[in-house]
């Protein structure tokens, strides 16, 4: 059996945290290590993994949170084969989840990153629509393995060859679309994701729509969407796709009372760090060709026997 490494992000997680932990050191996987990624918290979650855990968990803080940096030094710091990345508000419930996912990775020797299906606590089995932005739509797709360009970051599983290939999330995008812009250097470097409806966790905190409230994170996912189209686009997808989002955004924008942060994102957007423009390496036409393959749905049956 390969190491597992399974890194979980964490900040002011004291209500939930303890729980995530609980759930995973009751999986029937042998040789698993255990990271914790502390962004900066200051509730005192930190001495409650220790006081409970001990050794069994590594803890590594930092001093800043940033969702993207944390997760990749919790990435750097992993010695498995493959990588479970977690929120800490994830519960595992099925304790054979890992020989599930590893049986699937060695049958499929190009899939790069495994997409689990995010429930409740009372209902595990029905994905959140929060966190369902695959190109299946939910309900024909939420019981099907099928690829994606796309994967939930809160709870997902890495080859560690591709987190090395990609040097993991673009820490730069802090948090908000950072996904996405991994998904496309994935795919880019040959890997597929796959959704696995067999791979089930739950989520303790419902975020629910972020959109229809003013929140900092749609101020952050409209302008990393665009930092994005720089990076990663080529000029008339970029152009579109660009377009498209700041349109449908401003509407909901102006129904939801945040105008002031659209415009920061647009602004921002657009006018791109130089930090940002650097990185510019638009996916090749062979990749865009795979996404459209991807998006006009392509199941993967043979997994459901592995």
């Amino acid at each position: 059996m390969p190491k597992v490494s399974i890194v979980i992000l964490n900040h002011n997680g004291s209500s939930v945290v303890l729980r995530c932990l609980s759930s995973i050191f009751s999986l029937a996987w042998t040789d698993v290590e255990v990271l914790v990624v502390d962004n900066a918290s200051t509730d005192g979650s930190v001495d409650q993994i220790t006081q409970q855990f001990g050794d069994r968990v590594r803890v590594i803080q930092r001093h800043i949170n940033s969702p993207t940096a944390g997760r990749n030094e919790g990435f750097r710091a992993a010695r498995g084969e493959y990588v479970l990345s977690l929120d800490n508000d994830i519960v595992l419930s099925d304790p054979m989840i890992l020989q599930k996912a590893a049986a699937i990775l060695e049958r499929f020797p190009k899939i790069g990153v495994l997409a689990f299906k995010i429930g409740s606590l009372d209902r595990p089995q029905e994905p959140l629509a929060e966190h369902w932005w695959h190109p299946v739509p939910l309900h024909p797709g939420k019981n099907r393995f099928f690829y994606s360009d796309w994967f939930a970051e809160g709870a997902a599983l890495f080859r560690f060859t591709a987190l090395y290939a990609t040097n993991g999330y673009d820490e730069d995008l802090f948090h908000g679309f950072e996904c996405v812009d991994l998904a496309l250097r994935l795919l880019e470097k040959g890997f597929d994701i796959l959704y696995c409806p067999n791979l089930t966790c739950a989520e303790l905190r419902l975020r629910g729509w972020h959109h229809v409230v003013r929140n900092q994170i749609n101020y952050l996912t409209l302008r990393n969407k665009l930092w994005t189209v720089w990076k990663d686009f080529p000029l008339s997808k970029g152009l579109y796709f660009a377009a498209t989002r700041i349109g449908m955004e401003g509407i909901r924008a102006l129904r939801y009372g945040w105008t002031d942060l659209w415009i920061a994102a647009v602004r921002e957007g657009i006018a791109a760090p130089r930090v940002i423009r650097q990185k510019r390496q638009p996916i090749a036409p062979t990749t865009w060709k795979r996404i459209g393959q991807i998006r006009r749905g392509l199941f993967c049956p043979e997994a459901a026997s592995v």
